[in-house]
C-alpha cells in the first residue's frame, strides 16, 4: 500500500511508521521537528505545516490508498488539508482518523460503546479544548469524505502509554522508581482506567488501512485497572527495588504527588472494545508484558 502519514513522527505516528514502513510505501507530512528518514527509515518526508495551504498546493501530485491523520486538533484541519492536497479525491481512495475516547458524553452508567452520543459540553482547559477539537473534526470528517466520495474510518483509543510516549504518565513513575525515588500512590483510589499499548493501536491502525467493516471502532482493552493494580505490574516488571508508600487520596493530594490517572469514581470513564476485538479477533499486549517493555524504554532516560 502507498499510505500518506499526517504527523508520523511522535508516539503513535512515530511507531506506526516503524511498523508499517517495513512493508508498505510511507510518504510524511509534519512540521520536520524528527526526521524519520534520519532513524533510517525508507520514508519519504515533506517539511511543513498541515495548515499552510500555499505549500500543500504545491506538494506532488501522486495516488495513496490511504490518508493516515495523526495530528488533526482544531477545527477546519481536515476540510483544509483534503481540499487543498493535490488530486484528491481521485488520489486516495480511504482516510483514516485518528480521535479519542474521551469524544463520548461523561458520566454514563455503562461501558461507552460506539453508539453512546458524542458529548455536547465544551470543557476548559487544556484538555477541554483537545477533546473539542476531536469530536468537531470527527463531524468534519464524515462531512468532507462523503462530499468528496472517500471512504473513512475514526478510531478512538483509550489512554495509549508504551515507549516514546510524551505525555507525563506512566513515564515518570518509572523514572521515580528507577532512579530509587520514593513512589506514594492513592491506596484507597476508586478510580479506574484502560490502559492500551502504544504497538498495539499502530498495528489496529495498519489493519483498517486494510479493511474495516464499519466507521468507528473502540481500541480498548477490556481491562480496567487501579492505581493498586498499576503499582503490582511495576513491582512485578521492574528490574530495581521499587519503593512504593501507599497513602490516602486525601494525602496524595495534599502532597502534591503526581497522579496521572483518573483517582474517584466519578473520573472514572470506561469503554467497551469488544466490536473491533469481535471483527477482527484482535490480541491486545498484556499490561505486563507492555508495561515491562515501556520500563526498560524509559528507565533511562533523563
Amino acid at each position: 500500500m502507498k499510505i500518506l502519514v499526517i504527523g508520523g513522527s511522535y508516539f503513535l505516528g512515530r511507531v506506526f511508521t516503524m511498523i508499517a514502513s517495513k512493508q508498505h510505501e510511507l510518504t510524511l507530512i509534519n512540521r520536520g521537528n524528527i526526521s524519520m528518514r534520519q532513524y533510517g527509515y525508507p520514508v519519504e518526508e515533506y517539511q511543513l505545516d498541515r495548515r499552510d495551504t500555499q505549500k500543500l498546493v504545491n506538494l506532488p501530485n501522486k495516488h495513496y490508498d490511504v490518508i493516515v491523520d495523526f495530528c488533526g486538533y482544531n477545527p477546519g484541519d481536515v476540510k483544509l488539508l483534503l481540499e487543498n492536497c493535490p488530486g484528491i479525491p481521485g488520489m486516495v481512495q480511504k482516510y483514516i482518523f485518528i480521535s479519542t475516547v474521551d469524544v463520548y458524553q461523561r458520566n454514563v452508567e455503562y461501558r461507552k460503546d460506539e453508539n453512546t452520543p458524542l458529548s455536547t459540553i465544551r470543557y476548559g482547559g487544556e484538555i477541554g479544548d483537545y477533546i473539542y477539537g476531536k469530536i468537531c473534526l470527527e463531524k468534519e470528517v464524515e462531512e468532507v469524505c462523503n462530499k468528496i466520495g472517500i471512504d473513512y474510518t475514526i478510531l478512538r483509543p483509550s489512554i495509549i502509554y508504551g515507549p516514546n510516549n510524551y505525555a507525563p504518565r506512566e513515564s515518570v513513575l518509572i523514572q521515580m522508581i528507577a532512579k530509587g525515588m520514593e513512589v506514594k500512590y492513592p491506596k484507597d483510589a476508586e478510580g479506574k482506567f484502560q490502559l492500551v499499548y502504544v504497538k498495539d493501536v499502530a498495528e489496529a491502525i495498519l489493519l483498517a488501512c486494510k479493511r474495516t467493516k464499519s466507521r468507528f471502532y473502540n481500541i480498548c482493552p477490556e481491562e480496567e485497572i487501579g492505581y493498586e493494580e498499576l503499582m503490582q505490574v511495576f513491582q512485578k516488571v521492574a528490574d530495581v527495588p521499587v519503593n512504593l508508600k501507599a497513602v490516602s487520596v486525601e494525602e496524595a493530594l495534599a502532597d502534591n504527588i503526581h497522579l496521572p490517572f483518573p483517582v474517584t469514581k466519578e473520573e472514572t470513564e470506561l469503554y467497551d472494545g469488544s466490536k473491533w476485538q469481535n471483527e477482527f479477533h484482535f490480541q491486545y499486549t498484556s499490561l505486563e508484558e507492555g508495561m515491562k517493555k515501556t520500563f526498560h524504554a524509559f528507565k533511562n532516560v533523563t
